[in-house]
């Protein structure tokens, strides 16, 4: 049995502790890095999404024609609408095993150095008919490097989550996590904001003068504004300190004859070892503003702590070295039960199946927009880009953000294993309405509209918040960061077969049966579901430790 369901002493008395605070009532600090947090999402969104929006920009500038179809080349549709996603799975799991080798204040801030250059590098090709530039080595150029954009913005999931989870209280925790991951919601909707702002700043010269030549200054301008809060962004992660739970876990990793699995209460021993370091906290469980305070706080710089010096005293770099690559035992010590393989299993699967149906959505929207004739592809370019910007905004403005926030306002009241369960359900009751209803919806732009709002309502209010938040709860802090990245890689998986399959599917067998594929695909994900615990409440590094100071009981036996 599950060591937490057996409300051991120590997870008792976390529980007891974590009643005393509040659901919602974050101090300065936290707030400080809940923004640090959440700007990072509000530019992955921005950077993910703002595609969907140049594309035709793009290919009027590279073909003449600003129409988002993929079949004219493959750069022009599925391959680069899933560039960044395939960046997106190198960076989750690159940066999720390597914050919980080297610690999440070693690594955090270097994702955003590879947005950074990334997106300086995408806004740079030369124009169309330069020096014999032609549209497919433009779409090449942009799909190479919206491929390294990707890792930077796949780094972010697994860093943020883990920043954030490893310092957040365990009653207000889901609410902190589903705060960062709705600034996707503000970044997808900032994108068709400052597209029609960009859009009326040029409206003269491309529609009343026909310079549509002034779309290559668009499109640049689309990608290129984001650098402003990258850079705000990366010097305040490059500031932030080392959590106290992470320490917890090197003092582990350091504590060769096991001192703190025997001893009496390995929490508190383990929590006195942590204490040595200035600033240090009691993790979940503390009820100290203060302490938690100085957790959370900006680092004036960046000197080696007296815990961090006694940890490397005496030891030559390359032994450093052998000691944290050894932490890479512990991701295969621990996956070694089935246990805690299964629920790595459930984590990957639903993002997984979630990931298909929300990212088939979201990336061809423009192609569904089209399909029920919301826009006129036959319109003159700036009218057609204008028509589908404003129809992007509307289901985003109806949908999605709501989603969002109802969910991070009910997540503590509702938890997060019924949330995602019944957010696939409902998901896949909307798209059943619309795969069913088609050829009526084609001709009811309104009845389209309804449905395709609630539909995007229902996968922000589900599993598209919960399959973030479950992975940053339900591991410990060791493996945390391993743990979410190879979850949300998973999902990145399902955003490229979306990507590269439903152009190619709505064409071959139409938009339809496409949306029938995955109203079934959100059936098993609800089915899949069934298989993880309620995270709510639940601190998985007191069970962790449990479960560890047990084996080693029976291993002295």
């Amino acid at each position: 049995m599950d060591a937490y369901q057996e409300k051991g002493a120590l997870a008792t008395y976390e529980q007891d502790e974590s009643a005393k605070q509040h659901r919602w009532g974050p101090t300065v600090k936290e707030l400080k890095l809940l923004l640090i947090a959440s700007t990072g999402f509000f530019i992955d969104a921005y950077d993910l999404f703002i595609i969907n929006l140049a594309l035709p920009a793009i290919s009027l500038v590279a073909f003449g024609t600003p129409s988002s179809s993929p079949t004219q080349i493959s750069l022009s549709g599925g391959t680069f609408k899933a560039a960044a996603n395939i960046g997106c799975v190198v960076g989750q799991l690159g940066f999720g095993l390597l914050s919980d080798i080297f610690g999440r204040k070693a690594v955090y801030g270097k994702e955003m150095m590879i947005i950074i250059i990334a997106t300086i590098f995408i806004i740079s090709p030369p124009s169309v008919g330069e020096h014999g530039f032609s549209g497919v080595d433009l779409f090449t150029w942009l799909t190479v490097w919206r491929v390294i954009l990707g890792i930077g913005v796949g780094g972010d999931y697994p860093m943020s989550s883990s920043v954030v989870a490893d310092r957040a209280n365990l009653n207000r925790r889901g609410t902190m996590l589903a705060f960062i991951f709705s600034a996707q919601g503000a970044g997808q909707f900032a994108c068709t904001i400052i597209t029609l702002i960009i859009l009326a700043c040029f409206r003269t010269g491309i529609r009343d003068h026909g310079n549509y030549g002034q779309f290559n200054a668009v499109w640049r301008i689309l990608f290129g504004i984001i650098l402003v809060p990258c850079i705000v962004t990366l010097y305040n992660r490059l500031r932030l300190p080392e959590s106290t739970k992470f320490k917890a876990v090197q003092q582990m990793r350091a504590d060769k004859e096991n001192k703190i699995l025997n001893a009496d209460d390995p929490k508190a021993a383990l929590q006195a070892r942590t204490a040595a370091n200035p600033g240090a906290t009691q993790g979940d469980g503390d009820d100290s503003a203060h302490s938690q305070d100085k957790d959370i706080e900006i680092a004036p710089e960046s000197k080696p702590t007296p815990q961090e010096t006694e940890l490397t005293e005496g030891k030559d770099s390359k032994q450093v070295w052998y000691e944290k690559l050894g932490a890479l035992n512990e991701f295969v010590e621990y996956y070694k039960e089935w246990r805690h393989l299964k629920l790595l299993i459930a984590t990957a699967g639903c993002w997984f199946l979630l990931d298909i149906t929300f990212y088939g959505i979201s990336l061809n929207q423009s192609v569904v927009i089209d399909s029920v004739g919301l826009v006129d592809k036959n319109d003159e370019p700036f009218k057609y880009i204008w028509d589908n910007s404003i129809a992007n905004l509307i289901i985003t403005a109806a949908g999605f953000l709501p989603g969002y926030y109802v969910s991070m306002f009910t997540i503590e009241y509702i938890g997060r294993k019924w949330l995602q369960f019944g957010g696939f359900l409902l998901e896949a009751l909307f798209l059943g309405i619309v795969a069913g209803a088609f050829d009526y919806l084609k001709d009811h732009s309104a009845s389209f509209f309804a449905c395709f709002a609630l539909l995007q309502f229902f996968f922000n209010f589900g599993a598209n918040m919960t399959c973030f938040v479950i992975p940053a709860e339900v591991f410990p802090t060791r493996v945390k960061g391993f743990s979410h990245g190879f979850s949300a890689a998973c999902g990145k998986v399902g955003a490229i077969i979306a990507a590269l399959g439903f152009g190619e599917a709505s064409h071959h067998i139409g938009t339809d049966n496409t949306l029938w594929i995955f109203f079934g695909i959100s059936i098993v994900g609800a089915a899949l579901t069934l298989l993880l615990p309620e995270t709510k409440g639940r601190d998985a590094d007191i069970i962790d430790l449990e479960e560890r100071r047990e084996a080693h009981a029976k291993q002295l036996q």
